[in-house]
């Protein structure tokens, strides 16, 4: 079988023109582009079972983690709450509980806006992201092949990344576009602690818990077809992924246990901004030059990979607001676009020959990356030639989607897709 890679399908659609993500262009036209720029945004790294639906209208490959035939099925994850309540709740709060398109709305209109792009090109919708978003589905080659559609009715279709999937990773297949995780096939449980006898299931301790290497099957790395890094967290990242997103907390992990803490599922990132906080450090200050007032602008990540990370949707920017005596607003450093302001502007963006913002899928290449690196400190600095001003409000802002993206896709404006994030702020008198 010719092993071609899940983004061949994304490439599928003829494209007579190229969409500017950022600063507008032929919207309605490209809104298929859109669509798919989107799903690889929000789709993990895709891995390695091979199959080829030939009734589509385009080929479709499908990949999906091994279960191996035969294995112990997957289970349910309120099975586990009777004994590990705590973790149950935790779980149920965190975006793996809430990874499939039938429960996370922004990821829904997505998905739903790409059917309805491909019925209006008479062209097979389907269902790629169910590898990563929904990766207990008990009919994942056909989802993603389009054999068939998500059921609501069917628990392994809205249990997002649960308990018996993460627990069950016997190993982590290596590969240069993407990773792709293997599952044991007699239902043990692995976890980072010893394993222990007399239990209602069999357990085992695994390195990959251990060393916090578990996440690297979806969360490692996603190249397009011309090998452009779409999403890289291995070659930019440090350390363990469990001391920040799984940290100990207080309580025990199981009901009739002496232990003093365990390890929260709750995984928080970039939609907590309580972990934002904890990602960046902001400062600034006036500082007289040539007889100028500069305002210097010090921006420090002290995480140990890319702020914002490897989702191509997640942006963050430094905004500089300037106030007369009276606190009007008299300046700011960008009006539309924070493109207008790029040194302050924390973002990944693709190119496709001179053309940037594009598609991921089309990109031929990286344009820019402004994102900060693991322990980088950068400084902005702005002049501020207007007498009048006399006070500067720096803010750091974390966006989960831009603006544009919003619109397009029909992505819900929740209180939570489209706001900006306040991270960080300092507030200056001159």
């Amino acid at each position: 079988m010719i092993r071609k890679l899940a983004n061949d399908a994304l490439f599928a659609l003829p494209c007579d023109k190229q969409y500017n993500f950022f600063n507008g262009g032929e919207k309605q036209s490209m809104k298929h582009q859109l669509v798919l720029f989107a799903l690889i945004c929000l789709l993990g790294n895709l891995p390695i079972t091979y199959a080829t639906d030939t009734n589509a209208h385009y080929a479709t490959q499908t990949y999906t983690h091994e279960l191996p035939k035969g294995a112990v099925p997957l289970a349910q994850s309120k099975e586990c709450a009777s004994c590990h309540p705590t973790i149950y709740n935790e779980w149920k709060e965190s975006s793996h509980a809430r990874s499939s398109a039938l429960v996370n709305p922004a990821h829904g209109a997505v998905h739903q806006a790409f059917l309805k792009a491909m019925k209006e090109k008479g062209k097979k919708g389907n269902y790629h992201c169910a590898n990563c978003h929904a990766p207990m589905a008990d009919n994942i080659q056909e989802l993603m092949t389009g054999a068939a559609e998500l059921d609501s009715n069917n628990w392994t279709h809205t249990e997002g990344t649960g308990c018996t999937f993460c627990h069950r990773i016997d190993s982590i297949g290596e590969k240069e576009t993407f990773n792709h995780y293997k599952l044991n096939m007699d239902g043990t449980l692995y976890s980072s602690n010893p394993a222990k006898k007399d239990l209602p299931h069999a357990t085992e301790q695994s390195s990959l818990f251990t060393k916090g290497e578990v996440c690297m099957g979806c969360h490692s790395h996603k190249l397009n077809k011309k090998k452009v890094p779409i999403c890289m967290m291995k070659d930019v990242s440090q350390g363990n992924c469990l001391e920040c997103h799984m940290p100990e907390v207080a309580g025990p992990s199981t009901v009739g246990i002496d232990g003093k803490t365990h390890r929260s599922h709750t995984m928080p990132g970039g939609h907590d901004i309580e972990m934002l906080k904890k990602a960046v450090t902001l400062d600034a200050e006036i500082i007289s030059k040539d007889e100028e007032q500069h305002l210097v602008v010090t921006v420090k990540n002290i995480i140990k990979h890319t702020f914002p990370s490897t989702n191509p949707m997640r942006m963050a920017l430094v905004k500089v607001v300037a106030k007369d005596k009276e606190g009007k607003k008299i300046w700011k450093k960008f009006t539309k676009s924070p493109l207008e302001d790029r040194q302050a502007l924390f973002f990944k963006a693709f190119k496709a020959g001179d053309k940037i913002g594009v598609p991921s899928w089309l990109a031929d290449g990286i344009a820019f990356d402004t994102r900060l690196k693991a322990g980088e400190t950068r400084e902005i600095t702005y002049v501020l030639n207007d007498p009048e001003i006399k006070q500067v409000d720096v803010m750091l802002i974390y966006r989960l989607f831009p603006g544009k993206a919003i619109k397009a896709f029909g992505i819900p404006e929740n209180g939570i897709n489209e706001k900006d994030y306040l991270v960080a702020q300092k507030s200056l008198t001159l």
